[in-house]
C-alpha cells in the first residue's frame, strides 16, 4: 500500500508542477508604459503629487531624459517638480489660452513641460529598472481625464514617445498617452467618493528607482507559495483516502 501511495503522490505532485509551470509562464512580465498617479485625485485639488513611472525597456542602454508635457486643453496653474538625485530638471514655460480663472486671481502663465536629464557620471534609468517623478500640482482641473505625453530618450540614442491617444481601455495602443482619472469631491448625497484606481505605480515613491525584476521576483514568489499550499492539499487528499482504503479491508476480515 505504501508503494501504491508513494505513486499516486508523485504522480499528484507531477500534475501540480504542470499547473505550476502553466502560472508562472501566465506571470511573466508584461509590457510596461509610462503611467501616472496622484495621492490626491479629486477635481480641483490644491496640492497634488503626481508620480510618472517610467519604465527601461531597452535591453542595453539606460535612459537619460524624460520630458514630460501637460496638456493644453486642460491645463493646471501651478507645477512643482521635485528635485530628483542624479537628474537635472528644468522646465518650459507656456502661456494659457484661455488664461486660468482662480479665486486668487487670473493666471495667465506657467508650466508646460518637465524636463529631467541624467546629470554627468549619471547612469539615469538603469536596465531592467524604472524612475520614478515627482510633481507637485494644483489645482486639477474639473474634468474626468488629465491627458499627459511623454517623450523618453535612451543611451543609444532611441526615442519612445508616449504620445499616442487611447480610444478604448481594452485594446490600448504601442506607445499610450498617461492618463490620470480623476473623480469628484462628493457624490450627489454628499458622501465622499472612494478614489479610482489609477495605475499600478505608487503615488509616492519611495527611492528614485527600482528594478522591475524585484517586482517581478516578488510576484514569482508569491505564486510559488499558492501552488505549494495547492500541492500540500492535493497530497495530503490523496494521502487520507489511501488511508481509509486501506482500514476498510482490515476491518472487514476481524471475525466476530
Amino acid at each position: 500500500m505504501s508503494a501504491r501511495l508513494n505513486t499516486l503522490t508523485r504522480r499528484a505532485g507531477a500534475a501540480v508542477a504542470v499547473s505550476a509551470i502553466g502560472l508562472l509562464a501566465l506571470a511573466g512580465p508584461a509590457s510596461a508604459h509610462v503611467t501616472v498617479a496622484a495621492d490626491d485625485a479629486t477635481k480641483g485639488a490644491a496640492d497634488s503629487i503626481l508620480t510618472f513611472r517610467v519604465p527601461n525597456e531597452q535591453d542595453a542602454a539606460t535612459t537619460t531624459e524624460v520630458d514630460i508635457k501637460f496638456p493644453v486643453k486642460d491645463p493646471i496653474a501651478s507645477v512643482k517638480p521635485a528635485a530628483m538625485p542624479g537628474w537635472v530638471v528644468t522646465t518650459t514655460s507656456v502661456k494659457f489660452i484661455p488664461p486660468i480663472k482662480t479665486d486668487d486671481g487670473t493666471i495667465t502663465n506657467g508650466v508646460g513641460e518637465v524636463s529631467y536629464t541624467a546629470a554627468p557620471g549619471s547612469k539615469g534609468i538603469p536596465i531592467g529598472g524604472f524612475g520614478a517623478f515627482q510633481i507637485l500640482v494644483g489645482p486639477l482641473p474639473d474634468t474626468n481625464q488629465v491627458v499627459f505625453s511623454a517623450v523618453q530618450t535612451y543611451s543609444n540614442g532611441k526615442v519612445s514617445t508616449w504620445i499616442e491617444p487611447v480610444t478604448d481601455a481594452a485594446n490600448p495602443p504601442q506607445n499610450p498617452t498617461p492618463i490620470l482619472t480623476l473623480h469628484a469631491a462628493t457624490d450627489a448625497g454628499g458622501m465622499p467618493m472612494p478614489t479610482p484606481s489609477v495605475s499600478a505605480a505608487p503615488a509616492v515613491a519611495l527611492s528614485s528607482y527600482a528594478t522591475q525584476s524585484e517586482a517581478n521576483t516578488a510576484r514569482t514568489l508569491a505564486l510559488i507559495g499558492l501552488i505549494a499550499g495547492v500541492l500540500a492539499l492535493v497530497v495530503g487528499g490523496v494521502a487520507i483516502g489511501l488511508g481509509r482504503k486501506a482500514v476498510a479491508p482490515e476491518r472487514q476480515s476481524t471475525p466476530h
